[in-house]
């Protein structure tokens, strides 16, 4: 158990004291009977006797007595003076004899290093001494040889100085290392107790204070099982720690302990047994860790990870890792980076969903697969394609998102894939790449049959629309030929009608026709002068009942241009205006065509004065064939074709209409658009 040195110091001196005084007296008891047998000297005898009580008091009474325990160096300095004052007597009585003098001069040294200062064994040696050459002196036994003896005892206080000093610098070393164990022990960052065989506390540093809460005096006595959970009971990890720790093994395990909140925290016990003095097996030493919040982040990261793995498993995408067999230097040129990632690139790990979206069973099936498998090569443009791919993801800082692919599955299909790749690079290595795939083969399928039946659609509208208008000519040649033979007033009412019918067709077939047009997208660019465009719009419409009677309102910068498809571009000014033109008012038409250049593009503005568009309608009329009027003599195709044309060419439209106050339609048009 930990404890302190100075007192262990002063528990042997207090040992080595009573032993002292023991001893001494029983010599002295002895030298007494030896003298009286061989000289028949009683007062040898008495005066021993007496000496030696003197000393056998101080053992009895250091243990009864505080006072006598606290006191006792004291009291037995004073006891070695009277035990040399004695043996300097009996050296007296026997006449300074050689015999005699010998052993008290090496008494005098050895017991002048009982003493714990320099001053005190010179004033011991030097009492002694001069009291004994003082009774030479008085008794005439001085002889000159007898000075050699005082001037080595003299000498000997000196020596007892240093040795008494070796003795303060050991010990004073040893004071200075067991302070330095103690502070390490207090301040260090796990708790350390010493407990019996009984598993009573009988010693706790602060850090075992902090981590359970309790304070010293709440834990010294108690035993170490009622910081167990389940209370004066210990679990089956920690009994089996105690049980090697008692059979004198050092151990570790991990268990949980109740703080004194009733919280439950983790920590890691590491014990072994210790000894006393001699050797006896007397306790246990245990360093307790606070492992709570390890124990916490491993249990969330476990958490973390099992959703994760959960997550990775259940996924309705293919996710994948791949790890290189040699990190890829970021410094090499892309086409050595694009062969390495084909070459030295393999499928590490999986999820089961990947495995089957190329044929297989498990993800074990592609584990250890190379990344050069997996892409379909059928001819050069395949291999560039492959290429192009690795080199935008090398480019682009080894990420690449919504990226297609073109690989084969187990069983020889081709697939196409949609890929989501970034790499992790350290240390100016490639390391590893993440991905995720999504098979959109199907997808590709259906876009493809998309295609293939819209360029279907336009084509039969295209060519219908071209086929229907030879017979509508030749129909309208004919009612024309019958008005010029028949002059009936009633038959050619009714040629009128033909005739108004037949125009009516002969749009719709025009705006099938320009539907054709903007349904196949933006094909070239160019730049536009929209002054120039709107003109020569208006001159096309010139033919239309009324137009010359229609005031128009043209605010045109001329040097306003734009870049785009022309026959989009065309498509939306023609609706728009013809649109105006079927619905202002007939009795005193106005039609406004307002056009600003801005830094995005131009803003368009087309208003009429017509009966405007009804609130019930307005959400309706850019739908195919839809008419807002009855009386309307429009396809129903107008506007659908502005809106179908703006969406080609990233264009937003809107309108603000009031019965009886007419509409205007506001439309946006983005510059410099990319080519398709």
């Amino acid at each position: 158990m930990l404890s302190s040195f100075k007192d262990k110091i002063i528990h042997n001196e207090l040992r080595n004291l009573r032993s002292l005084n023991v001893f001494t007296s029983v010599i002295v008891t002895a030298l007494g009977f030896i003298f009286e047998f061989s000289y028949h000297d009683g007062y040898i005898l008495m005066t021993g006797l007496g000496v030696s009580m003197v000393l056998t008091s101080n053992y009895f009474l250091s243990f009864y007595s505080s006072f006598y325990r606290k006191q006792l160096p004291n009291i037995t300095y004073a006891s070695i003076f009277l035990l040399h004052f004695w043996a300097v007597y009996v050296a007296f009585m026997r006449n300074f004899e050689i015999d005699f003098l010998l052993p008290v001069s090496i008494s005098i040294f050895i017991f002048s290093l009982v003493f714990d200062k320099f001053f005190k064994s010179l004033f011991f040696i030097f009492t002694i001494t001069t009291f004994m050459m003082v009774m030479m002196l008085i008794s005439n036994r001085w002889l000159p040889e007898f000075t050699i003896t005082l001037v080595v005892l003299y000498s000997g206080a000196f020596l007892s100085d240093q040795i008494q000093k070796r003795k303060t610098e050991y010990q004073d070393e040893i004071e200075k290392q067991e302070g330095r164990y103690v502070s390490l022990v207090e301040n260090m960052n796990d708790g350390l107790v010493y407990v019996d065989h009984e598993y009573k506390l009988i010693y706790v540093n602060d850090r075992f204070c902090e981590i359970t809460g309790y304070s010293r005096e709440n834990l010294l006595g108690r035993s170490i099982t009622e910081l167990s959970p389940e209370r004066n009971k210990l679990d089956v990890k920690p009994r089996k720690f105690f049980q090697d720790l008692s059979a004198g093994q050092s151990v570790r395990c991990e268990c949980d302990m109740l703080k004194l909140n009733g919280e439950r925290i983790y920590v890691q016990m590491s014990g072994s047994p210790y000894s006393d003095d001699e050797g006896n097996n007397i306790g246990s030493m245990i360093v307790f860790a606070d492992i709570h919040a390890l124990k916490s982040a491993q249990e969330l990261l476990k958490k973390r990870e099992e959703g994760y793995r959960t997550f990775i498993d259940q996924s309705a995408v293919g996710i994948w890792r791949a790890e290189y067999r040699q990190p890829i230097p970021v410094s090499l040129p892309f086409n050595e980076q694009v062969e390495l990632l084909l070459d030295s690139g393999i499928i590490a790990e999986c999820n089961d969903f990947m495995a089957r979206m190329y044929g297989y069973s498990s993800s074990n099936d592609l584990v250890g697969r190379k990344i050069r498998d997996f892409y379909y090569i059928e001819n050069n443009y395949d291999e560039e394609k492959t290429r192009e791919l690795l080199a935008s993801f090398i480019k682009n800082n080894y990420k690449i998102s919504n990226a297609e692919s073109k690989e084969l599955d187990l069983y020889g299909n081709v697939r196409f894939m949609l890929n989501n790749n970034i790499g992790i690079v350290e240390q100016g290595h490639l390391m590893r790449t993440w991905g995720v795939q999504t098979d959109i083969t199907d997808r590709k399928k259906t876009e493809k049959e998309l295609v293939e039946t819209n360029q279907e659609l336009d084509t039969f509208f295209y060519k219908a629309s071209h086929d229907l208008k030879g017979p509508l000519a030749s129909v309208m040649g004919i009612v024309n030929l019958a008005r010029l033979e028949n002059k009936d007033g009633l038959i050619d009412k009714y040629f009128d009608m033909v005739d108004t019918s037949i125009r009516r067709l002969d749009r719709t077939l025009l705006d099938l026709i320009d539907l054709a047009r903007t349904r196949k997208g933006a094909s070239k660019l160019s730049v536009i002068n929209v002054k120039g465009l709107v003109d020569e719009i208006l001159h096309s419409l010139k033919h239309l009942p009324d137009y010359d009677h229609i005031n128009f309102e043209i605010k045109i910068d001329q040097k306003v241009e734009i870049t785009s498809d022309k026959v989009l571009i065309l498509s939306v000014f023609q609706n728009l205006i013809h649109n105006a033109i079927n619905y202002c008012n007939h009795q005193s038409p106005w039609i406004r065509v307002k056009v600003e250049e801005t830094d995005r593009g131009i803003e368009i503005e087309v208003a009429d004065n017509g009966k405007g568009i009804p609130e019930p309608v307005k959400n309706r009329v850019f739908e195919m064939f839809y008419r807002g009027h009855p009386d309307s003599n429009g396809s129903g195709l107008g506007l659908f074709i502005v809106k179908n044309a703006l969406e080609k060419i990233k264009g937003k439209i809107r309108f603000v209409s009031e019965p009886g106050n007419g509409t205007v339609f506001y439309v946006s048009i983005p510059n410099s658009l990319i080519e398709a």
